[in-house]
């Protein structure tokens, strides 16, 4: 086998395949994985380190389908607390997104994310003029888990709207469509609203 830069011995191993759990060995070299084997099968003289995994699960990280880890990475992009959970993929967006902040979206709207140390992204965020910049900014700093986005429902109608509960015009309508578009090309995975908040809660079927 090729060199292998570490070794997990011993641990409970689930595969993710939905296969019952066994104790087993699990290969890495630099981060590949290269072989998982019941316990005691893969040589260790080719081991530059032995980790005991005695106790301990090995498994594919998790994904976390409806995080709300937004405020949290802006905090500290480390975000201890999940990945200490084993939750390595943030899919985040429901209802509300920090991007594009323009159009009819208030000014005080920053002021949601002055708590606990994240009070520097305010500023900032007032020029993410596109879904994409709220996305970069959090790469340029820096982000241990995996992440994606839908775009908040309820900031792509407040974009258009403000917090009015009237209907959509036709112009305001075709707005929004355009703005959306606009999310989807920056990497958005789609739009996902939260019907018991405004200005979710003023949308009509037909939006």
């Amino acid at each position: 086998m090729t060199d292998i830069d570490v070794i997990i011995r011993g641990a409970k191993v689930i595969d993710g395949t939905g296969n019952p759990w066994f104790y087993g060995d699990v290969a890495l070299t630099g981060d590949t994985i290269l072989d998982v084997q019941p316990a005691g099968r893969i040589p260790a003289e080719n081991a530059r380190e032995i980790i005991d995994g005695t106790g301990m699960v090995v498994c594919p990280g998790f994904i976390d389908i409806q995080s709300h880890s937004i405020i949290p990475l802006m905090r500290d992009g480390r975000c201890l607390s999940k990945i200490t959970q084993g939750v390595t993929t943030e899919i985040m967006g429901e209802a509300w997104t920090p991007a594009p902040f323009g159009g009819r979206i208030a000014g005080t709207k920053p002021s949601m994310l002055a708590i606990d140390g994240a009070d520097d992204w305010s500023d900032r965020m007032r020029g993410w003029s596109h879904f994409r910049d709220w996305l970069d900014a959090m790469v340029d700093r820096g982000v241990s888990p995996n992440g994606g986005s839908f775009f908040g429902g309820g900031t792509l109608r407040e974009y258009i709207k403000g917090m009015e509960m009237e209907r959509l015009s036709d112009d305001e309508m075709s707005a929004m469509k355009r703005v959306m578009a606009e999310a989807m090309e920056d990497g958005a995975f789609g739009v996902s609203f939260a019907l018991i908040y405004p200005p979710d809660v003023y949308m009509t079927d037909n939006e």
